[in-house]
């Protein structure tokens, strides 16, 4: 197990950042952390890479308790990765030069840094740039550099902050294509985004927070958490009033377009269609229109 949290929390003064936080992830698992900003998904990776101490609760990563001594979690740091939002380059280095640094710090040989920094800056198209400065760099090239320096003393668990935040298309399509290989290689990967089209496409689960955990399990179910919706046309509007049971919800009725809300689908909508046809209803069309992620997911932030 690469991760196995349990009641994690952080307080900055009075306000609570993170609230009893607790799941596992294993090996070659991605993890997507979904909510709006301020909901503690910087804050939780901060925790996790032993970057910052919790308040209360536990983890162990990859195999190493989480410490509230920032030394005492070197271990921790040693097998993890980190892309934060912002790069955090020695922008006057060039991008050779900044891979040397961060690698010594990891605690890599000067001949093992130049052996993995020409295969990094090779994997991620940046060779010819290698000897420029970095604050030359665009945005996607310091973001790949980025990945370049994560990457580079080979970790076990891979935390991705806003990774595709102002990429282009072919940028952003790299990078999940990394991850799958990542995930195919045995690397855990918690990944931090807004996108929700990101998490459903890379993550085997989402947890979606706003200070405390509203939602944890796969992409899929997050959709399915949701009651449907029916659309019913008519050959002419219904004039007599129907008497629905608790499970089917009357949402819209326009003269012969109807919409309900139904709990269960394969139970209700051959129900709904009966009391249809006995009020004398002539069908013409039933079309069941099932909540997306984003719907569902503004759906919990609301709640909350």
């Amino acid at each position: 197990m690469l991760i196995d949290c349990q009641g994690l929390s952080r307080s900055f003064d009075q306000r609570v950042a993170v609230d009893s936080l607790s799941f596992t992830l294993g090996a070659g698992q991605v993890l997507a952390l979904l909510g709006p900003n301020g909901a503690g998904k910087t804050t939780t990776m901060r925790m996790l890479c032993g970057l910052l101490a919790p308040s209360s609760g536990s983890a162990r990563i990859c195999g190493h308790p989480l410490a509230t001594d920032e030394r005492e979690n070197d271990q921790i740091r040693a097998h993890c990765g980190i892309v934060p939002e912002a790069a955090g380059f020695y922008e006057r280095l060039s991008a050779r030069d900044n891979l040397r640094f961060f690698g010594g710090l990891q605690g890599l040989s000067r001949s093992e840094v130049d052996a993995r920094s020409t295969r990094a800056l090779a994997r991620f198209g940046l060779s010819e740039r290698s000897g420029d400065r970095t604050g030359t760099f665009s945005k996607g090239m310091k973001q790949r550099l980025s990945l370049a320096r994560a990457l580079l003393h080979e970790p076990r668990l891979l935390f991705l902050d806003e990774p595709t935040a102002g990429l282009d298309p072919q940028a952003t399509a790299d990078l999940h294509r990394l991850v799958r290989e990542l995930k195919a290689a045995g690397t855990g990967v918690v990944l931090s985004t807004h996108s929700l089209e990101e998490a459903e496409e890379l993550a085997d689960e989402v947890l979606v927070m706003s200070t405390k955990v509203l939602f944890q399990g796969r992409p899929a179910d997050l959709a399915a958490d949701s009651a449907a919706e029916v659309e019913i046309r008519l050959a002419s509007a219904l004039n007599t009033p129907l008497t629905l049971p608790g499970s089917i919800k009357a949402i819209a009725a326009d003269d012969s377009h109807l919409r309900f809300g139904v709990t269960d689908p394969a139970r209700d909508i051959p129900l709904l269609v009966r009391l249809l046809v006995a009020a004398g209803a002539d069908i013409l069309h039933v079309g069941e229109h099932k909540r997306g992620l984003r719907e569902r997911y503004l759906q919990l932030l609301g709640k909350q």
